[in-house]
């Protein structure tokens, strides 16, 4: 069988092989390429393209066209929707590793069955899994998973003369994710010591950084949005994309706009690219910090070098910023391209040997061998535990961070139990996370296990066994210890994770108590819909609306969903059925215009008519309104009719407007649109929490908290 090795990325896919002597080397795909784009059109009639002429269709303004949805594997609930069909981005990875196994069949001329496929380090387990099934959906079997930095370390450990007993820090920065691992190699192993990432950070954000820049010098030139209009805003990120990379090889670089019948060209230097984009630098330099910490008795003077990964890492300023932090030029020798792949490729030529499916012309002399690798996790693994007083709910951890996988280990715990065998169960949420609170953490599962036998003190004691496997996915068992006859193995079913997780916020004492019952209330999420929102910023307003939903009770709301630009759609009205208020989010998109000439508290108050108790309207925005004195009238008008206004706003939205529509200023909330997510699901805590005015606080993520100026009368303004 032939060994493949699979850099599944955000922005270029790559496959790469082992030769019969044991060389790595990339699969070129039918444009002669090494690299595909991770882009998928979806034509009106016909199959779905993938790679360079889906590129295509996106440059010049085809809306059919998915990109970027690395970022959101795993993520439940969340879908693209072409000419009528839901595609997840786990459907859509599917469709790029058909091409990618396509490509290489006709260019090896054998058939392909199994690969390793690399991952983001801190991809959590949902995203891991998703991964495994994109592989599974594109015909592939998965010999393994392998985070990024790991493939990049091996390619690097094989290729380089460097001395055993080295320690690296691999630096991987692509199109769309970002991963640091501190790496120690020796003649017979490759072992990772500490890992760390961001998901959501990459050299995509170094584009968008670009657009905003160009774009706010031709609205101030023509007073014109290019983002609002699709095709210009398409045509933008492509000339962005290319602007960074001429920036790469020259000074200085020409930009034209075409929009709204008005042409600007503007010049952007190297200097000014490294000045917008010196945070995203910092937020790179404070997780290698970080990694670099958790070992102990590392620092960067002890550091053998910074091996640079990934095709962003092609900026000079990344290469300058590194020299500038570790007093010494970074690593070089492997194609910052294709390092991935190759090490995933000598992986798989390893796993395909262990299994007596690969053999290697050995005339050269030398046998292949790959080094032993130690991979470790990349988060904590535990689950949710009451504490001694039944005060709150903890993250018990069961699984460091950082432990070398396959990781196993096993907590004690006792659970009441009864004489009545089918009504003792445990029910575990498993969760990832590093922090006490399980509010915090990522609930990966609900796995509830049954099989108890009674006992005379009525409790048992059960022990809770978690693994990671060499692919970084989780599994659990327990059993009872004080079972009749000795240890049980206790049955296993695996369960949805309730949409409504709002209970881990109260105490355990609070939840058996029937005393604790809050009132019903009506809420409305009214989200902007004019032009600017197109791509990234709708996206990440549907994943927020989403992350909302699934923290509320809909028991105790009823949520409506109001879509607005020029023109209002009202895509669900206020219904307590989860479905219908998901499915209702899914189908938020950009077309009703491309400004705001629409006011949309009255509508929402008349969606919340007949609905008993409080009444909630939250406000999404990204730019300034037509209409805005209109605006303030209608939201007064609602206020006064006891309707609760908080206004989220980010990009280039008003502040001091979103406090006059906000029911006070601390319900006016400035963030940005990585944040949405965070900041939605911090406003759904609030309210759902039973104790808010005692104890909740509102506080955004980016840290630009709004400051209370007094006692304000709203909801949030309460709790200050």
């Amino acid at each position: 069988m032939v060994p493949i090795g699979i850099d599944l990325g955000t922005t270029y896919s790559a496959v790469a092989t082992v030769s019969g002597r044991g060389q790595p080397m990339v699969v070129k795909n039918s444009d002669g390429e090494s690299t595909t784009p991770s882009v998928v059109y979806f034509p009106a009639n016909g199959i779905p393209i993938v790679g360079s002429e889906a590129k295509e269709y996106q440059a010049v303004g085809e809306n059919d066209v998915a990109s970027f949805f690395k970022r959101d594997m795993g993520e439940p609930g969340f879908y693209q929707t072409f000419h009528g069909r839901k595609y997840s981005p786990t459907e859509l990875s599917s469709l790029v590793l058909k091409k990618l196994k396509a490509d290489a069949e006709a260019e090896l001329g054998q058939r392909i069955e199994a690969a390793v496929i690399t991952v983001p380090a801190y991809f959590n387990n949902g995203q891991r899994n998703a991964t495994i099934e994109a592989a599974r959906q594109a015909g592939l079997r998965v010999l393994r998973i392998i985070n990024e930095p790991t493939a990049a370390a091996i390619a690097f450990g094989l290729s380089s003369k460097t001395k055993a007993g080295t320690t690296t820090m691999v630096y991987d920065l692509g199109g769309g994710t970002f991963d640091v691992s501190i790496v120690r190699a020796s003649d017979d192993e490759i072992a990772v010591l500490a890992t760390d990432g961001d998901h959501k950070l990459g050299g995509k954000d170094w584009d968008d950084r670009i657009a905003g820049f160009l774009a706010g010098q031709f609205r101030d030139e023509f007073g014109a949005d290019p983002f609002e209009d699709q095709e210009s805003f398409n045509d933008l990120m492509i000339k962005c994309e290319k602007a960074k990379r001429e920036l790469s090889v020259r000074d200085s670089t020409k930009v034209s706009i075409v929009h709204n019948g008005e042409r600007g060209t503007y010049t952007l230097t190297r200097s000014q690219f490294a000045e917008l984009t010196r945070d995203l630098l910092e937020r790179t330099h404070g997780i290698a910090q970080s990694v670099l910490n958790s070992v102990d008795g590392h620092t960067w003077e002890n550091l053998n070098g910074v091996l640079l990964v990934g095709g962003s890492t092609r900026m000079p300023m990344v290469a300058e910023f590194v020299e500038e932090v570790t007093g010494r030029p970074p690593l070089r020798g492997i194609n910052v391209d294709e390092a991935v792949a190759l090490g995933a490729a000598l992986q798989a030529a390893a796993d395909l040997k262990v299994e007596d499916d690969l053999s290697l012309d050995a005339s050269s002399g030398e046998e292949f061998s790959l080094p032993a690798i130690r991979d470790v996790t990349c988060h904590s693994l535990g689950m949710v535990a009451e504490n001694q007083d039944r005060s709150k709910y903890l993250n018990s951890i069961i699984i460091k961070k950082n432990s070398q996988i396959p990781a196993e280990n096993a907590c004690d715990y006792t659970i009441r139990v009864s004489a009545n065998r089918s009504a003792n169960k445990l029910e575990v949420y498993m969760l990832q996370g590093e922090v006490e609170s399980p509010m915090e953490c990522t609930v990966l599962g609900k796995y509830v296990f049954t099989g108890f036998t009674p006992t005379k003190t009525g409790r048992a004691q059960v022990r809770v066994h978690y693994a990671y496997n060499k692919n970084g996915t989780v599994d659990v068992r327990a059993e009872q210890l004080n079972a009749e006859g000795g240890v049980l193995d206790l049955e296993l079913t695996i369960e949805p994770v309730p949409e409504d997780m709002s209970w881990l916020g109260r105490s355990p004492l609070e939840n058996d108590s029937s005393a604790s019952q809050a009132s019903s209330a009506a809420l409305v999420i009214a989200v902007d819909a004019s032009g600017s929102m197109s791509g990234t910023p709708m996206n990440e307003a549907k994943k927020a609306a989403l992350s909302m939903v699934n923290k509320l009770d809909l028991s105790r709301f009823h949520v409506g969903i109001l879509a607005f630009s020029d023109k209002m759609a009202i895509l669900t009205g206020c219904t307590g059925h989860n479905g219908v208020v998901k499915g209702a989010i899914n189908k938020l998109e950009v077309g009703l215009g491309y400004g705001n000439d629409a006011c949309p508290f009255e509508k929402a108050m008349r969606m919340m008519d007949g609905e008993e108790g409080s009444k909630f309207i939250v406000l999404l925005t990204d730019g300034c309104w037509s209409y805005p004195q209109k605006a303030i009238a209608q939201a007064k008008r609602v206020k006064d009719e006891g309707a609760e206004i908080i206004a989220i706003g980010f990009g280039t939205a008003d502040h001091d407007f979103l406090k006059t529509v906000a029911t006070c200023d601390e319900n006016a909330l400035m963030t940005d649109v990585s944040n949405l997510v965070d900041s939605f699901s911090k406003i759904a805590q609030v309210l759902s929490s039973d104790d808010a005015p005692q104890s909740a606080s509102l506080t955004m993520p980016d840290g630009n908290e709004t400051k209370p100026t007094g006692k304000g009368k709203g909801f949030f303004g309460r709790f200050f």
